[in-house]
Formats: structure tokens, sequence, C-alpha cells
């Protein structure tokens, strides 16, 4: 699949808005180039599905969301993932020794006039990486938007391959959790945004840049009313929704609920563990040899719409969303499932499911801190 890499740029004022577009494949590769890895890229970026590293780039180039951040006084640039679905913002450091950092700008705390640090240490594991390091306090800025004393993780380990690919300087974490201090609630607390509220538009190619908005939503990139899900406080978005449909006919896997996370930091749409084979026989797929589900590229157009139905509101989403196509490395191309197994298969006793890229990509979506919940709204 031939999409634009995705990065959050710089931050523009309008309508009370903090605006945050994207920019053009072209910004990225330059950046790649400047940073000396472009040709390793481009070298690897039809890798077939099978190979260990093909999911982070193809997340890279298609499916990860990337802004670029300054933090400290004087700046130091970093391009970090946007995501949902954790809490804290954290860069690559001097301080790190891992195989990961090599090919990264580190950031230099006895670099910055407006660092300062506890020596309090912090440890991540995300369901594909993990990180040690030390929290700090600084200036971060996107644009020209300052937030100061900013909480940030400075790494000290990273285990695995995971964090080595270019442009992941770092991680913004979005989560709703008041008490780790997300970027989002200083910007909160130091009067930055009028509401309590980001939003995500997240576009499949270069004709209209995907965009991250904080304090508001922007209408342009939407049409009809909000859906609002409640989502429990103190979670990583996490929703309860009533149900799950395959070609409008009811599985009865939701019942009696299935719990799920909203998380843009995640690539694909993610599935309880119990469901995905039987889910992906009623969507006509089949393994390939490594395993991999995949698709007849021919009759995509004629699989099932799959539908979630959340607080009343039913969001399909069509074979174009959840079928992802590629090419192999001799230029064939082949059509592999967007849907994979959740890491668990309940949470609080519900279904669990993870509303990846793959399900945001069809909807805007609209965090909403301060009355605990989310929205989905149908793209203009």
């Amino acid at each position: 699949m031939k999409h634009l890499i995705l990065s959050l740029l710089c931050l523009a004022f309008a309508e009370g808005l903090l605006r945050v577009p994207i920019s053009s494949r072209k910004d990225i590769y330059e950046e790649l180039q400047k940073r000396g890895v472009l040709e390793d890229v481009l070298k690897h970026r039809q890798f077939s599905a099978g190979d260990v590293y093909a999911e982070d780039l193809i997340n890279l180039q298609d499916m990860s969301y990337f802004g670029k951040i300054n933090v400290g006084t004087p700046a130091q640039t970093f391009y970090v993932h946007f995501d949902t679905g954790s809490t804290t913002l954290w860069v690559n450091s001097v301080y790190c020794k891992s195989d990961a950092c090599t090919h990264h700008p580190l950031f230099n705390p006895q670099k910055s006039s407006t660092y300062y640090s506890y020596g309090q240490p912090f440890s991540i594991h995300y369901g594909t990486g993990s990180l040690t390091g030390v929290i700090g306090y600084d200036t971060v800025s996107m644009g020209e938007l300052t937030v100061r004393r900013q909480k940030i993780g400075l790494s000290v380990t990273e285990p695995g391959s995971h964090f080595a690919r270019p442009l992941h300087d770092g991680l913004m974490g979005l989560a709703f959790k008041p008490d780790q201090q997300t970027i989002v609630d200083t910007m909160i607390q130091e009067g930055l945004i009028e509401e309590p509220v980001f939003a995500f538009y997240l576009s499949r190619n270069s004709a209209r840049g995907s965009e991250a908005v904080f304090g508001g939503t922007d209408p342009s990139h939407y049409q009809g009313e909000i859906h609002w899900v409640p989502v429990a406080r103190d979670s990583h978005w996490q929703l309860v929704f009533e149900g799950f449909e395959v070609n409008h006919q009811a599985t009865g896997w939701c019942n009696t609920g299935c719990s799920a996370i909203v998380d843009t930091g995640t690539s694909m749409l993610e599935a309880p563990p119990q469901y995905v084979d039987g889910l992906h026989s009623m969507l006509g797929a089949y393994k390939d040899d490594s395993g991999h589900y995949v698709f007849d590229c021919s009759i995509v157009s004629s699989r099932p719409t799959l539908t979630f139905i959340m607080n009343g509101g039913h969001f399909h989403l069509p074979p174009s969303a959840y079928v992802l196509q590629e090419q192999d490395s001799d230029g064939n191309t082949y059509c592999r499932s967007g849907i994979k197994q959740s890491h668990e298969s309940y949470r609080d006793g519900l279904p669990y499911w993870i509303l990846g890229d793959v399900f945001l990509r069809q909807f805007y979506s609209v965090f909403d801190q301060g009355n605990g919940r989310v929205g989905f709204a149908q793209l203009a």
C-alpha cells in the first residue's frame, strides 16, 4: 500500500484551536535523507508480511502518525509517535546505549537551561517494545505552542528493534490518565486550550493531510453529528460497546458487551484471540505460507462490512478499510488483513478489542477529557 508517510508537524492557531497538520512524503524523505537512513528505508519498504521488520516499516509509512516537537532551551528536535494508548511523553536520550538509539537524535539535558529532574526512574512495557529511563521536566513546543514544566521520560535502555525504526525518536502518550501528567493535562493546567478536547483526522493519501487538533474539533473534516461513547476514567480511552456484526448479521460475540480501547498508537484493528480465526473465515481470508491472513485481491470489494454498535450508533468498516493492499519484494500486489489478535482475550470480563488506525482512519475521532467520552463522526 503506497500511502504518504504521515507526520504531525507544525502547529497553527486558527479559530481558537491548536492545529497540527501533516507533511508530505517528500518532507519526511528529506528528513530521512538528512539522517542518512533513506536508502535503507527504501530498500526494505516492500518486504513481505513475513519479515520481522516489515510491520515496523509498514507502520512508519502507512499506519503511524509522528509529530515534530522541540524539547528544552535551546530547542532540540524530535519526531514522536502520537499515541492515545499510553501516557508518557519520552524521547531518546544521551543516557541510552541500546542499539535502538544508535540512529536517532538524542536529548542532552545538560544542554537545556530549563531542564530539571528528581531522578525518578520509569519503566514501560508496550505491546511491541519496552524501555526504561529517568523522568525529567522541561519545555516542550510544537510550532508556536509552548508547554512549560512538561513531564518527559529520557530513555536509558530500549531492548530489541521496535524503537530502532527511522523517525521513531520517542512517543507522546495521550491516554486519559490525568494523574500521569500527559502533555494535554499540562496544556489544560497552563490554560493553553479552551476546552479539554483533542481530535484526529487520519487521511489515507496526500490529497488531504492528516491533522491533530487540540482544544476542540475541526468541522471541515467531518459531517453530521459526533456520536459520543462514554469511556472509563483513568484509562487508555477504554469503552464498552454492545454489538459486532459481519455483513450486517449479529455475531453474538458482544451480547453482554465487548471492551475496547481507542488507540492511535496501534496500527491494526485487534480482535479478541478467540474470535480471530472465525472472523477471517467469515471474511473469506486464508493463511499464506507465513501464517498471515490474506485475501484474493480480485474479490476484495465484495467482502463483508464490519459493524461496531456503540452506545446505539452503528459504525461501519468496509473491506477497503480492513484489507491492506501491498507489494512484495518482486513488485507483485497482494492483499493482507488489517485485523490481528489482541494480546488479551478479555478485559474486565469482556472480550477485548483495540480500535487502532485501521478503524480510526474511517472516522473523525474526538477525545473529550472534560466529559470522559470519545466521539466518532463520518468523514467529510
